[in-house]
C-alpha cells in the first residue's frame, strides 16, 4: 500500500472485504480475528477468519499451510463468545443475524488439487470435485447458520484458466499465453452448480438471504477490454517476472514493474488493488442492495 507497510495480504493493497467494510462505513481495513490489538470497535463492526492460501478441501490447506476452513469456523464461534461478553446475548445476536457473511473460496482447491499438483486426480474427476467443494460448502453454511449468521454473499470461482501462474504452466513460450478455455470451463460449470445450491438453501434456511456474486463475469470484463478499464498488462503479475510468484516470494527482494495501476494481476494469481476496488463497486450497486437494510 501507499506507506509501504505489508498488509498481509497477497495483493498491492486491500482486498475486496476490506474496500467492502470501508465501503458500508464500518472500519477501513478488516482486522484478522487474530489480531493482538483487536479492539472493541473491530468486535462490533467488522472482522476476518480467512486464512490466505487455504481452501474448501482441507488437502489443499495443508498443503499451502493454512487454517483449514473448519478451523476459521471454530473462530467465528469464539468470535461470538466475545461478543457477547461485549454486547450481551440478545444484542451479539442481533448483531450476527444482521451482519454481511461474505465467503470466497474454491480457486486454490482446484489450482493445488486438480491442476497444478494433482492431488485429488487420483480420487475425483473434475465433476466429483466440483461436487465435493460444494458438499463442503454447504457444510460450512450450515454451521454459520447454526451459529446465527443470516445474510450470506457468496462469490464463485474466477476464470481460472486466465491466472499468469496456470498459463506459465500450460505454456513453454510466452507468446503462446492465452486463457486456458477447459480451466475457465470447469469454474463455471462449478458456479452454475453453485447457483442452483444458494436458492435451494435459502428455501430449507428460514430467514436466510443468499446472493451469488460473479467474479468470473466481472473479471472477464476487464480481461477482455483492459484498456476500457485502465489497465495495459492481463498475462502476468506485477511482481518479480510476474509468471510464478506467488504471494510469499513477493517481497522486499522481489522487483516490482514500474506501474502497477496498469497491471491487472498483483502476483501470478492475485489481482490488483484496483481491480479489487472495481469488484467492490460493483457488490455495492448489484449484491448489496438486495440485502435490503
Amino acid at each position: 500500500d501507499s506507506s509501504h507497510t505489508a498488509s498481509g495480504r497477497f495483493s498491492s493493497g486491500l482486498l475486496v472485504p476490506d474496500l467492502l467494510s470501508s465501503a458500508l462505513g464500518l472500519n477501513d481495513h478488516l482486522p484478522p480475528f487474530l489480531d493482538p490489538d483487536l479492539t472493541t470497535k473491530d468486535l462490533l463492526t467488522s472482522v476476518s477468519f480467512a486464512s490466505a492460501g487455504s481452501g474448501l478441501d482441507d488437502v489443499t490447506s495443508a498443503l499451502s499451510r493454512t487454517m483449514t476452513i473448519a478451523k476459521q469456523v471454530k473462530m467465528f464461534e469464539s468470535y461470538i463468545d466475545k461478543l457477547k461478553k461485549i454486547a450481551g446475548d440478545a444484542e451479539a445476536s442481533n448483531i450476527i443475524s444482521n451482519s454481511l457473511i461474505v465467503t470466497s473460496a474454491g480457486t486454490n482447491d482446484m489450482i493445488l488439487n486438480l491442476y497444478d499438483i494433482p492431488t485429488r486426480k487420483l480420487e475425483f474427476n473434475i465433476t466429483e470435485y466440483q461436487d465435493f467443494l460444494l458438499r463442503k460448502l454447504h457444510d460450512i453454511i450450515m454451521d454459520i447458520y447454526k451459529l446465527g449468521g443470516r445474510k450470506f454473499l457468496i462469490a464463485g470461482l474466477p476464470p481460472i484458466g486466465c491466472i499468469p501462474v496456470q498459463m506459465t504452466v500450460k505454456f513453454k513460450r510466452q507468446s503462446e499465453r492465452v486463457c486456458i478455455d477447459e480451466q475457465n470451463i470447469d469454474a463455471s460449470i462449478y458456479n452454475s452448480k453453485l447457483q442452483t445450491l444458494l436458492p435451494q438453501l435459502q428455501q430449507i434456511l428460514p430467514g436466510s438471504l443468499f446472493v451469488y456474486q460473479d467474479l468470473f463475469e466481472e473479471l472477464m470484463k476487464i480481461l477482455k477490454e483492459p484498456e476500457k478499464y485502465g489497465f495495459k498488462e492481463t498475462k502476468k503479475g506485477c511482481c518479480g517476472t510476474g509468471l510464478f510468484e506467488i504471494g510469499p516470494l513477493c517481497n522486499t527482494m522481489t522487483t516490482l514493474c514500474d506501474d502497477i495501476s496498469s497491471y491487472v494481476f498483483f502476483d501470478a494469481i492475485h489481482p490488483t488493488e484496483r481491480v479489487y476496488g472495481q469488484i467492490t463497486q460493483y457488490i455495492m450497486e448489484h449484491a448489496i442492495p438486495l440485502f435490503g437494510k
